[in-house]
């Protein structure tokens, strides 16, 4: 039932159309006309626009009322993300000479994550109207801002939707693989603020800001934590001429864990050498912490994972519950209320320059997603 050239068609259209987070109009309006003209109720979440309103577009939102013997059951949400990472704009798609593979031409990234799991979506509702087949109510969701935090769907205005299980077509692994959990994630930025004075003539009147930031990191433990947490330190920044005792030094870290008590553990530690080290030398530190993440694992009796797991059951794939340290909408879906896991959508090497989309692995998850909604 699936139309192989259609759905691969859609996939080449969709990354054609530039939606750099932030920029995920082209992508909105598509979407938006697309369904109305199909005579669906569509919207776009104004409210998520509003929390969110460094983006040019809004959450789009689209109600697929449910048909014949599945008309009364639980609403689904299926659901993508518009916006794709640098570079990213002027996708240039072919497939490759086997015919397995669609890549871009190398100067950009290729854009499966997510327009894979958007053309999924689209297939999906093609082949429902088409073959009229029996279906719950669904609902569409198409997020803005994932790449970037997760901005979109911890934005979404839940009143909005009806559905409380989602599938997030957004994973990788092909049809049997699910991404279960994932971590809280803290955003560290700040300053150190020490004072300026001659590196020759008075080197003793100034404190080093740099100096401060060194001891602060000497005594941090970095990297891996334990087997759930991690800690990395992406910039440290200090531009004075050598004769100057630098006053500010800036800088920006991470800490991530899939368990809330060692993430906060972790967290507090990092903040208390900074300020350690800067009361040590007398230095001031500005500080602000921001979570983008939060951190979920489902149990194997939620609803969501035993739908799923069912219908492997019956059509003989193998479950692969996954925890992973990366961030998908999952995480804000599941902050709202919404029992979701995510599904492969055919990609994979994404956020580089060689990302791909496995035709074959693209059409099975589109299968897979059928049997959800059908059965």
């Amino acid at each position: 039932m699936i139309n192989k050239a259609r759905a691969i068609n859609q996939f080449l259209e969709l990354v054609q159309i530039d939606s750099v987070s932030y920029n995920e109009r082209g992508v909105a309006d598509y979407l938006l006309k697309y369904f109305s003209e199909l005579g669906y109720e569509v919207v776009e979440d104004k409210k998520s626009n509003e929390k969110v309103p460094s983006s040019n577009a809004g959450n789009v939102i689209v109600k697929v009322p449910g048909k014949g013997a599945l008309v009364q059951a639980d609403t689904i949400i299926l659901e993508a993300h518009m916006d794709t990472v640098e570079p990213g704009v002027g996708v240039k798609p072919s497939i490759t000479e086997d015919g397995k593979y669609v890549v871009s031409d190398g100067t950009t990234i290729l854009g499966a994550d997510d327009k894979a799991g958007i053309a999924q979506i689209i297939e999906v509702e093609a082949v429902l109207r088409e073959n009229k087949l029996d279906h719950p109510p669904l609902e569409f969701l198409f997020t803005i801002c994932e790449e970037v935090g997760i901005y979109g769907a911890f934005a979404v205005d839940t009143d909005l939707l009806e559905g409380k299980i989602a599938f997030v077509l957004d994973g990788g692994g092909g049809p049997g693989t699910a991404v279960i959990g994932g971590p809280d994630y803290y955003d560290i930025t700040g300053r150190i603020i020490g004072k300026a004075s001659h590196a020759g003539a008075a080197p003793d009147l100034g404190i080093s800001s740099i100096q401060v930031m060194s001891e602060a990191i000497a005594n941090m433990k970095l990297l891996k934590i334990d087997e759930d947490t991690t800690t990395n330190i992406g910039k440290v920044v200090c531009d004075y001429p050598t004769n100057v005792v630098p006053e500010i030094t800036t800088f920006a870290m991470e800490v991530r864990s899939l368990n809330p008590e060692s993430g906060k553990k972790q967290l507090e530690h990092v903040i208390g050498e900074l300020k350690k080290a800067t009361t040590k030398f007398g230095a001031t530190l500005e500080y602000d912490v921001t979570q983008s993440l939060h951190a979920y694992h489902h149990q194997e009796d939620n609803p969501v994972i035993q739908k799923y797991r069912k219908m492997c059951a019956r059509h003989n794939l193998e479950y692969k519950g996954k925890v992973m340290r990366g961030g998908t909408d999952v995480s804000g879906l599941t902050f709202n209320g919404i029992d979701a896991i995510a599904l492969s959508a055919g990609g994979e090497n994404g956020h580089e320059l060689q990302e791909r989309l496995i035709i074959d692995e693209f059409l099975e998850d589109i299968q897979q997603v059928l049997w959800l909604v059908t059965e």
